[in-house]
């Protein structure tokens, strides 16, 4: 009996430590497995991180119309750095080709528009205005221009291009020559320190007009 007794208690020894072995191997795979699915989930993290400082999009329209008849176009792009739209409608005998296209990536934006547009035998009115809130660490820059006419013949591109506070700038370039009433504004700044320019002309003219603000030169 003693004998019988002292072997189980010998089995059972083993049973034990046999159970304990085990239960340490599953323990130290668990722990294996988990800081290999935490080193993974942080890179991951890290790239999506990394993605993200640079999200962004592009944006590119172009758009080529002849013809005769009632003509109403609008548009506008809007964000922190920049703002651009306007709204040209009349009736008439129209050429127009387009193109606009913006280009975001993270705080960096460029807008770019290009036109070339020939109207006769009507009436076309446009009011537009291009916007770069950032110039000159937050003063601001702005160019309008309107028009009210019989007969145009006109080519222009309008470039605005935000890095940061320090690093704007905004092109207006045209050529054109016209019948009728033609306006173009530039301001700088808002309030007592505005800077400002006003044109207006009616009557027939050709005229070439650039307005270029750039404050990437300006040191702190």
């Amino acid at each position: 009996m003693k004998g019988n007794t002292f072997g189980l208690m010998l089995m059972e020894v083993a049973a034990i430590a046999l159970i304990a072995v085990c239960l340490f191997d599953l323990s130290a795979a668990d722990q294996g497995f988990m800081g290999s699915n935490s080193t993974s989930a942080n890179a991951s993290i890290a790239a999506v991180e990394s993605h993200s400082a640079k999200r962004g999009f592009f944006f590119d329209e172009s758009s080529s119309v002849s013809g005769a008849g009632q003509v109403s176009i609008k548009g506008s792009f809007r964000d922190n750095a920049l703002d651009s739209s306007g709204w040209m409608k009349g009736s008439g005998s129209i050429s127009l080709e387009s193109l606009r296209s913006m280009d975001k990536a993270g705080r960096e934006v460029e807008f770019l528009q290009k036109s070339d547009l020939v109207f006769a035998g009507g009436l076309l009115k446009n009011k537009k205005s291009m916007s770069l809130p950032l110039f000159e660490k937050g003063r601001g820059a702005t160019v309008s221009e309107r028009f009210n006419l019989s007969h145009v013949d006109k080519s222009e591109t309008d470039m605005i291009r935000s890095a940061n506070n320090y690093n704007n700038t905004m092109v207006f370039d045209s050529a054109l020559a016209f019948e009728g009433l033609w306006n173009i504004k530039n301001t700088k700044g808002w309030s007592m320190n505005m800077d400002k320019r006003n044109e207006v002309y009616s009557g027939s003219f050709q005229t070439q007009k650039r307005i270029e603000f750039n404050d990437s030169q300006i040191l702190d």
